[in-house]
């Protein structure tokens, strides 16, 4: 018992230095002392795991390596808030580190004709490298800019730490084949490349969380900086209608009879093209405000088109499970759907907000001219790669994202046709509606 006692010694120490350094890398190692005690119960369990794992790895060495980075990056992951992919480039990382500081000291011992056992460390000596490979950690994460190479690697795209892990996969693989197979040998491996393959997965679904991330950080980007010139435009058309209305208030006192004051007031016609303009803009009232920065986007750029859209805001402060930039794709996808269908001087209805006596949270429909709705045309339109552009400008696969945020918080989609008189009333024109509850 007593021959292992400098073997348990030398692994709280090579322990301690992988946890701090890992920590360190993550940028979080001050804020353990927030929740010392979790993190102290988890340093306990991966010291435990690690010594289990080398007291029985003889016949596995390759394999048990494996499992302890999964260890260590349990350890990482639990006790950080970094995403899976990083952890895994920082449990890789501070390993690689700790490691070297120790193989400075076996080389030199080497160099000095030191017998060093590297096999183990029940010896002097062997302890002796843990605990100045320890050592040497502290003034290499103090004076080598490491904090700042792990920001880099973070960088590097999700397709690395998968490409890392498949290698692991194959290097588990490999292990069979060059020795016997045993029931010994083949339980850990097979958890290794489970747990590997895993760890694969769960990156793969966090790039597409982190893709929509992105999405929704470009959508703030693409649309904060035109509701913030709306807001301005707005402010302007504030300050010239204050002073017409100031300007109408002291209109009585500059004439004395009612025919002048009348002719006066008839020539203000700018001032009611402003009342219209305002009662159109009502959309700008909306909480949601990328969802107003949007619309209030598509209104331009349908005027500039000669386009029209008509906006009826039935609600403006609807709460929805969908988030504010699902929102806006959904509307987005609708309105661009029917600007691309609509021709000049066609004019686009769109109703939203909450719809009363519904049950579902949020309600638009977008009305433009269109062909006549039959269940193969629905069938197509929701189709992946479908498009009913002559160029075939675009990838037809707007709608088919749209039903997927709409299925994805079960709501429902309708598409039907409605009849709207033409404003010369020569008839009636037919329109297509897609109505959405999400």
């Amino acid at each position: 018992m007593l021959d292992y006692i400098p073997y348990f010694i030398a692994n709280i120490f090579q322990s301690g230095a992988y946890a701090i350094c890992m920590l360190y890398l993550t940028g979080e190692l001050s804020q353990q002392k927030k929740h010392l005690w979790s993190t102290c119960i988890s340093f306990f369990l991966m010291y435990w795991l690690t010594i289990t794992i080398q007291l029985h790895d003889d016949d596995w060495i390759v394999i048990g390596l494996f499992l302890i980075l999964c260890v260590y990056f349990l350890f990482v992951y639990f006790n950080t808030s970094k995403p899976i992919s990083q952890c895994l480039n920082v449990v890789i990382c501070g390993y690689l580190i700790e490691t070297i500081c120790q193989v400075f000291f076996i080389v030199l011992y080497n160099l000095l004709h030191i017998p060093c056992n590297v096999n183990g460390y029940n010896d002097p000596v062997s302890l002796s490298v843990v605990v100045f490979g320890c050592l040497l950690l502290i003034p290499v994460l103090r004076f080598l800019p490491m904090r700042k190479w792990m920001n880099r690697l973070e960088n590097i795209s999700y397709s690395s730490s998968l490409a890392v892990l498949l290698i692991l996969v194959i290097l588990s693989a490999i292990s069979l084949r060059y020795d016997k197979i045993s029931l010994g040998l083949l339980m850990p491996t097979v958890a290794s490349i489970l747990i590997f393959s895993f760890l694969g997965v769960l990156i793969i679904l966090q790039s597409f969380s982190d893709q929509r991330r992105k999405q929704a950080i470009r959508d703030y980007e693409t649309y904060m900086p035109i509701l913030n010139d709306m807001i301005e435009n707005i402010q302007k058309q504030q300050h010239l209608y204050n002073n017409q209305i100031a300007s109408l208030v002291h209109l009585a006192d500059s004439y004395n009879d009612y025919d002048s004051l009348s002719m006066a007031l008839k020539n203000y016609s700018n001032f009611n093209e402003i009342v219209v303009d305002n009662e159109s803009y009502s959309f700008l009232h909306i909480k949601n405000k990328l969802l107003a920065s949007l619309l209030y986007c598509k209104f331009q750029e349908a005027k500039s088109t000669d386009k029209n859209i008509v906006v009826k805001v039935n609600d403006y402060h609807y709460h929805s499970p969908c988030s504010d930039t699902e929102i806006v794709d959904i509307v987005g996808i609708l309105i661009d759907n029917a600007l691309e269908a609509s021709q000049i001087n066609d004019t686009i209805y769109i109703t939203l907000g909450k719809q009363s006596g519904s049950d579902n949270p949020f309600f638009i429909t977008v009305e433009n001219p269109g062909p006549l709705v039959t269940g193969k045309f629905v069938h197509d339109i929701f189709s992946p790669r479908y498009t009913s552009k002559k160029n075939f400008a675009g990838h037809g696969l707007g709608l088919n994202v749209l039903k997927s945020l709409v299925d994805k918080y079960h709501g429902s989609i309708t598409v039907g046709n409605n009849y709207i008189d033409n404003k010369d009333n020569t008839g009636q024109m037919q329109y297509i509606f897609f109505e959405i509850e999400v």
